[in-house]
């Protein structure tokens, strides 16, 4: 047969089966007609000082987001800004404190809703409660549990247990080394990576930005601070500069 009627007999058996194919029949027989929307872009503004240095309206809700810089250049208080305005959205705060420098005092001053408990006889301050979820490194020592805790509230959310749009504030990637680092007793940079990598881009960051979808009741967003550093560590226990 002439080449050119193989090619016209081909073109025409596969018109046939495209024309009695049901596309919408497969993908539910697959499995594959779940929801494909995503929600509208939404954001939990920050101050008119960030918008005009950033240009946009503040942190896109939904997403992972690294405010990175040097020492004492606003990356904290951004941090608390998000914390205040997803409070007074109905967001709730969960800060994960591994760098250990914070002050409540100033963030309760920059706005941030929350209770003092405190001793009747002294007046000293012994607690602070409110709107809003903390750890610190009392419990969380590295890459892994920061994962893990993450995932942990995520996965009580998903029960119902934690009826919130969840909002998460690290302060900071690198202030806390990876489990091999700390049995090693070696603050290992390339193991610290591989943690992060395998923790977060193969697991936590996935969970975050699903919550984009129509189909997730809650939305999620993953704020992390990370401070820039110039120089490498002199030494493998040094500390960068």
């Amino acid at each position: 047969m002439p080449r050119g009627k193989k090619a016209s007999l081909s073109a025409a058996v596969s018109n046939e089966l495209k024309a009695n194919f049901d596309l919408g029949k497969f993908k539910e027989k697959k499995m594959l007609n779940s929801n494909v929307k995503f929600k509208p872009q939404q954001w939990i503004p920050l101050s008119q000082a960030f918008q005009d240095v950033t240009s946009i309206p503040g942190i896109p809700a939904g997403h992972i987001v690294l405010l990175r810089g040097h020492s004492d250049t606003g990356k904290t208080t951004a941090l608390i800004e998000a914390a205040v305005s997803g409070q007074k959205r109905g967001v709730l705060p969960v800060f994960i404190i591994t760098e250990m420098k914070w002050n409540w005092e100033h963030a309760q001053q920059m706005g941030l809703e929350l209770d003092t408990e405190v001793d009747p006889e002294t007046g000293e301050i012994l607690n602070y409660s409110g709107q809003f979820i903390y750890v610190d490194r009392e419990t969380i020592n590295s890459i892994e549990d920061v994962a893990a805790f993450i995932l942990d509230l995520l996965d009580e959310q998903k029960k119902g247990n934690l009826p919130y749009d969840l909002l998460f504030l690290w302060d900071s990637i690198g202030s806390v080394p990876c489990e091999m680092s700390i049995k090693s007793n070696k603050n290992n940079n390339e193991w610290n990576a591989g943690a992060m990598s395998t923790q977060f881009g193969n697991n936590v960051n996935q969970r975050i930005t699903l919550s984009r979808k129509e189909s997730s009741p809650f939305t999620n967003t993953l704020v992390c601070i990370n401070k820039v550093w110039t120089l490498k560590p002199e030494s493998p226990m040094g500390k960068p500069k």
